[in-house]
């Protein structure tokens, strides 16, 4: 009956206690006795021992007079001169009484040690020590709970009262405790759960992918060290280091303490899967394209723009370590995503996608030039051009022959007119470059003929000549651009399609003659045995020479903001030449 009760409670004089609610049933060692037997229903432990409490020293009872009154002791020896003893007589008395005073101390003393020294243990009389200077009075109620306390306090467990991670580890040793806690595994599965959410996505960081490991061994230190320690606090009482670990350790059994341990994971690791989500999640934005383009209807299909994302990844990084810090079991973290819109979305695109510039020229009556005209336009039409592309009249028509069916027509060479295989075709490249100009695309190649034509504004013609003189263009945009060319009715016409200069803005051109040169008022005269005798022949007419600014001017709701150079054209002077054969007589 007595072991049952002392499983949930230790008594003293005083009153039950040490043994919350909490705690009943953890199971501890019995005190036992000096004598190592149990205490049984007669065991008291001694809330307050009082063996560190010092005494007064047992009184010394006076020694009994020698009977009767007044009696006098006198000592003999021999006498001095006159009959009178020497004085020297009393100061040998003295010194008797003293040796024999500090004998009987001695004795006293050694009476009063024997506890002390030989462990035996007066019956009748108070027991003393010496200790620390002091002389104690020895309490054997004191003793026993001494060795009650001593006995609970030197056994080799965690005392009762301490938890581990919610876990009461009391009354285990530290191997014990260890198992009880998982064992040697560093760190459990359910040490930690991080979950990051973004979008429809999500990612899981635990032990089994981020490398951790649990300081247990440390904890469990600490809490074997918990009432075997000395508090580093400054003490105002008179309790002994002794009796302040044991009332540490006995409280600890009304007042449990719970330690936690902490899990270290490694940071470079938690980056690096921040990397990785980040990698997952991170798209460029797409700028949604033309598809197609119907060059009869007019018509454009687009593909689908698509925004750009990212997240941040210092902000993910330390959302996460916070919740790793923070020891949460199962946390989930977000960062919201930044959204990066794209250049031109498809939205934007079927608005501002339209036509840029158009231009058209009249043609001649000249079958076989409108033949050469409607040839190189059907070799152009339906150029696309991506960004930074550039587009080669002369790679688009080829070299023009009579297999791809030109004819013979007027052209320009060495200042004269010719007949030429393909002539008339730089009406195609002026009225191109008159579109392209006042689409504001990058002229890349461009030459002025021999003289001004008479189909475009003079200083806005482009001629070409296969192979060496070409006309070149690129497209400085950040779309494609569409070039149509056709041919009907002697009209010729460029269309640039792409996206629009702005809304309300256009481009035109305007050509300034800065210097005009007049050629020799005289005609030349070169001689040709090859003509038919006696015959001559204007072959080069007399053309006046100029020197053209061209600019770009732009307007905004037929407004002019702004105009700028594009290019000088020359076109020299020619003196007309006169080839004969006959003779000149003065």
């Amino acid at each position: 009956m007595a072991a049952e009760r002392f499983r949930d409670t230790i008594v003293n004089d005083a009153g039950e206690f040490a043994a919350p609610v909490s705690l009943h049933g953890v199971a501890y060692e019995s005190m036992i006795d000096p004598a190592g037997q149990p205490q049984g229903d007669d065991f008291v432990f001694d809330d307050e021992p009082s063996w560190n409490q010092p005494v007064a020293a047992a009184p010394v009872r006076p020694a009994a007079k020698p009977a009767g009154k007044n009696r006098k002791i006198t000592h003999s020896g021999p006498a001095g001169r006159n009959g009178k003893r020497r004085r020297g007589g009393w100061r040998a008395y003295g010194y008797v009484l003293a040796i024999c005073l500090s004998l009987a101390g001695i004795f006293v003393l050694g009476i009063m040690m024997i506890p002390q020294l030989a462990g035996f243990f007066w019956r009748d009389f108070d027991n003393f020590a010496f200790i620390n200077g002091e002389l104690l009075r020895y309490d054997p109620a004191a003793v026993t709970a001494y060795k009650q306390y001593r006995a609970y306090m030197d056994r080799d467990v965690i005392y009762p009262g301490i938890f581990i991670d919610g876990v009461h580890v009391g009354d285990m040793t530290i191997e014990e405790a260890r198992e009880a806690l998982g064992g040697m595994q560093a760190t459990p599965q359910d040490a930690f759960r991080v979950t990051v959410a973004i979008g429809n996505k999500t990612w899981t960081l635990d032990p089994s992918n981020l490398p951790a490991s649990r300081d247990l061994g440390n904890v469990l230190e600490k809490a074997y060290a918990i009432g075997r320690s000395n508090s580093t606090e400054i003490q105002t009482t008179l309790r002994t280091p002794f009796r302040e670990r044991a009332d540490t350790a006995v409280a600890l059994r009304q007042n449990g303490v719970n330690l936690t341990t902490s899990v270290t994971y490694d940071h470079e690791a938690v980056r690096g899967m921040v990397e990785q989500i980040a990698a997952y999640v991170t798209r460029e934005p797409i700028d949604a394209q033309i598809q197609s383009f119907d060059y009869n209807t007019r018509t454009f299909t687009f593909t689908e723009s698509q925004p750009g994302v990212t997240i941040d990844q210092q902000l993910l990084y330390d959302r996460i370590i916070a919740a790793l810090d923070g020891g949460e079991k199962d946390a989930t973290v977000t960062v919201d995503p930044i959204i990066t819109d794209p250049n031109v979305t498809t939205v934007q695109m079927m608005d501002r996608f339209t036509l840029i510039s158009a231009y058209t020229t009249k043609t001649t009556n000249d079958a076989n030039r409108n033949t050469n005209i409607r040839l190189a336009c059907e070799a152009i039409n339906g150029t696309a051009l991506l960004p930074g592309e550039t587009f080669s009249f002369n790679e688009a028509t080829g070299q023009r022959t009579t297999a791809k069916g030109y004819k013979s027509a007027g052209a320009i060479a060495a200042g004269q007119s010719i007949e030429e295989v393909g002539g008339g075709i730089c009406q195609v490249s002026s009225t191109i470059f008159n579109a392209v100009a006042r689409a504001n695309l990058q002229i890349t190649s461009r030459s002025p003929h021999a003289w001004p034509s008479t189909y475009v504004n003079i200083g806005e013609d482009a001629t070409v000549n296969w192979p060496n003189l070409d006309f070149k263009f690129t497209n400085n945009t950040n779309s494609p651009i569409f070039l149509i060319a056709y041919y009907k009715d002697r009209q010729m016409s460029a269309e640039i399609w792409g996206m629009s200069l702005g809304e309300g803005v256009t481009i035109d051109l305007e050509s300034t003659i800065v210097q005009t040169n007049y050629p020799p008022s005289e005609p030349k005269y070169v001689y040709n045995p090859e003509m038919e005798y006696g015959l001559s022949k204007t072959t080069v007419k007399a053309r006046t020479g100029y020197v053209v600014e061209t600019y770009k001017v732009w307007y905004k709701d037929g407004v002019e903001t702004s105009r700028e150079l594009m290019h000088k054209s020359t076109y020299k002077p020619y003196q007309q030449v006169i080839e004969y054969n006959y003779e000149l007589t003065n």
